[in-house]
């Protein structure tokens, strides 16, 4: 994660410490689709059929999303853009948290409970810009969500938990134009946002055009301790702070896809994303030492920056004769960021003991391309080979300076990332009911970084060989069972690998700076994935999934003292053992109960457990990995209206992350409902309730040594919201 990011989110949370979540590299082209399970080309990740289909109604929408669940070798749940925007989210981050088998911690989307890298995202199949967040991103603007649990060789193997692929919006056929303003709050939160969308053709040629405005104000309380007890049980510190944040956000995101038929089914499509956004806002921390050392009553912060990011992406899709496609992509991406924090602290005798200014500015610069060539050679199969290769450039620029002349510094620092991707892979019907997916990729990435003192590279690859079954039971309409054997990595961050000092504002064991490992070496997986489906009716759909992970050179952060100051780094540190249950059910009320009103039901559990070689327990747990989460929810129409609820709740407990640290979330229990009205089939009245529970958000941090313990505990209160939007399709 960029500084600028990380100081950011520890200003948002008014504590002195949080947690950092590194995305690791992503990129890739689409999962294939068997020729077999198309029954809706809209939903194809084909430009060359994409824009030829034609509108269809939410029915057939559902029917082909299930059939290519159905269907496919290679699994993949695919969530449409009329369920993602059901409850009239502001950003894409607020919609996933409903999403089978995917639970958001913060700004980190999870698969089987692991972020931080674990889980892949992508952004119409590429690795998107480096300071991309997922919060500036709108559903109006999203064609689909693909959630893939087991790696395919036309993703990075980057994805030991799985991959979450959001495509953007394609072209249709009938030109259509689209405005929905919305409007929302809480108790000391407001945002409001515009969204317009165009899309039309003419002869050859079709279009998309998109874009939305956001703006947000909030006022966020929290409430912190710091408890200090020596080995003896002596208590030696014990701070309280009542802090107070407030942010204001606004931002513009713009999408535009131009797609051109040439001779006979060959097609091009140019396709760009941009947004740019600014921030500005205050920290303000009033702390009482009850017992201990001196720190300072009052702690002022304020900051504010900018982003901006672009990806623009070229596909050309040739037929030739023989039967054969070749599909390539040439994509450029930049980003820019900037970020100004300025604290000062006061004693309390008002006397200036922190004066400090941190300013740091980036640019991210990136080149790609992507191909695949589908052979056409054998009858039952569908063979493919294809290349990734990607240059991307960062330069940051950091200067500090502070009253304490130790800690001034002014860093320029620049890295280089190369990586070079091959893959071949085969889907087979052995039979009719008997398939077999077959694909091998390997992936090679060298890291170059240079700084003032610093110059330092690392270089990995991985071979990743892939496999996956489906079996249709004979006999059993409907019943089927899956089972993949993959292998995987997570490469380490880029600001895990560079040794950098980033010094924290008040130095603690619960606190500490924070430096890379040059080191580091990538975490590897064996992974097996197995699931049971009954499908009985258009709609239904009921699926037990199990999976395990063995992940070996497991990166851990370790807190130690160096000289007199505790140093938070990575180091890779034995093995870790992940295991998963999962259990889905969505299904139309009438496919149980024959005169039931039209109301569709899904819900989702997720059991999760894991185990760290060299962490003992209790609480020994990967990535603060919840080991429980569930959703549930039911939607009815009535004519003219429209209505749902949605229940999601994360277990929360203690997890024991090394040997000195653990740490603490409080569980998350949410509670939403909706309520549409359609005035005309194309005006629409949205109004949703949010935080209905008004949940508490409890995190506490634990070090344990020899020489006694640190622990910090911080409450942000939760307030029902409500969500207003008016959407008019033109």
């Amino acid at each position: 994660m960029p500084r600028r990011l990380f100081l950011v989110s520890l200003l948002a949370t008014g504590s002195s410490h949080a947690q950092q979540e590194t995305a690791a590299p992503v990129d890739t082209a689409p999962v294939a689709v068997r020729k077999d399970a198309v029954p809706a080309p809209a939903l194809k990740n084909e430009p060359a059929t994409a824009d030829a289909a034609p509108a269809a109604p939410s029915v057939e929408i559902r029917g082909a999303v299930d059939a290519i669940r159905r269907n496919e070798t290679a699994t993949k749940i695919v969530v449409p853009n009329e369920e993602l925007v059901k409850y009239g989210d502001p950003n894409v981050l607020d919609a996933m948290k409903r999403l089978p088998g995917v639970t958001v911690q913060g700004t980190s989307v999870r698969m089987r409970g692991l972020g931080n890298g674990y889980t892949q995202i992508l952004v119409n199949g590429e690795r998107p810009s480096a300071g991309f967040s997922l919060d500036t991103l709108a559903p109006d603007m999203v064609e689909r969500v693909e959630i893939v649990r087991a790696a395919t060789a036309e993703f990075s193997t980057q994805a030991i938990a799985g991959t979450i692929n959001i495509v953007l919006k394609k072209a249709v056929t009938k030109g259509a134009s689209e405005v929905k303003v919305l409007a929302g709050g809480a108790h000391g939160q407001h945002n409001a946002s515009t969204n317009l969308s165009t899309s039309d053709r003419s002869d050859n040629l079709s279009y998309t055009l998109g874009a939305n405005l956001n703006f947000n104000r909030n006022t966020n309380p929290s409430y912190g301790t710091v408890v200090r007890n020596a080995a003896n049980v002596d208590l030696t510190e014990n701070r309280n702070t009542t802090s107070v944040n407030t942010s204001q956000a606004e931002g513009i995101n713009l999408n535009s896809r131009l797609n051109w038929r040439l001779k006979g089914e060959d097609s091009f499509t140019w396709q760009t994303f941009a947004n740019q956004g600014y921030f500005k806002g205050s920290n303000d921390d009033r702390t009482a030492t009850l017992t201990g050392p001196a720190y300072p009553s009052l702690l002022v912060a304020d900051f504010n920056g900018m982003f901006r990011n672009l990806r623009s992406d070229m596909n050309w899709v040739a037929k030739f004769v023989d039967g054969g496609t070749l599909d390539a992509k040439l994509g450029i991406s930049g980003s820019d960021n900037e970020c100004f924090v300025g604290r000062q602290g006061r004693s309390t005798a008002n006397a200036l003991v922190l004066d400090r200014d941190y300013t740091t500015r980036g640019n991210d610069r990136g080149v790609s391309t992507t191909g695949k060539y589908t052979a056409p050679w054998l009858t039952g199969h569908s063979i493919a080979f294809g290349w990734d290769l990607g240059y991307a450039r960062y330069h940051e620029n950091e200067v500090q300076d502070d009253t304490d002349v130790k800690l001034d510094f002014n860093n320029n620092f620049s890295a280089t990332i190369t990586r070079l991707a091959a893959f071949v892979q085969d889907e087979w019907d052995i039979t009719k009911d008997l398939s077999m997916y077959l694909g091998a990729r390997w992936e090679g990435v060298r890291t170059h970084a240079t700084a003032i003192g610093i110059d330092s590279g690392s270089h990995l690859s991985v071979l990743s060989p892939l496999m996956q079954t489906l079996y249709k039971i004979p006999g059993r309409k409907g019943d089927q069972l899956r089972f993949a054997l993959t292998r995987t990595y997570k490469a380490p961050g880029l600001w895990q690998l560079v040794p950098r000092h980033f010094y924290s504002s008040f130095n603690t064991a619960v606190s500490p700076d924070s430096s890379g490992n040059p080191g580091l070496k990538p975490e590897l997986a064996l992974g097996i994935d197995a699931a049971f489906e009954h499908y009985w009716s258009e709609g239904a759909l009921l699926s037990v999934a199990v999976s395990s992970r063995k992940i070996e050179g497991l990166i851990r952060n370790e807190v130690l003292p160096v000289g007199d100051r505790y140093v938070s780094a990575p180091y890779n540190q034995g093995k870790a053992h992940v295991k998963g249950l999962e259990l889905e059910a969505k299904f139309p009320l009438k496919a149980v109960i024959k005169d039931a009103p039209n109301v569709d039901v899904r819900a989702s559990v997720s059991r999760n457990w894991s185990t760290v070689d060299g962490v003992p327990g209790p609480g020994s747990r990967l990535d603060n990995q919840p080991r429980l989460s569930a959703n549930f929810g039911a939607d009815i129409k009535l004519g003219q209206w429209n209505g749902g609820a949605s229940f999601s709740y994360v277990e929360g407990s203690w997890s024991r992350t090394s040997l000195t640290d653990s740490r603490f979330n409080s569980s998350r229990r949410d509670l939403e409902a909706y309520l549409l009205y359609k005035f005309t089939p194309k005006i629409l009245l949205r109004i949703t309730a949010r935080d209905l529970l008004r949940p508490d958000n409890v995190s506490k941090l634990r070090f344990d040594d020899p020489n006694g313990s640190y622990e910090s505990m911080s409450t942000s209160p939760v307030r029902p919201g409500w969500r207003i939007a008016y959407e008019h399709k033109l």
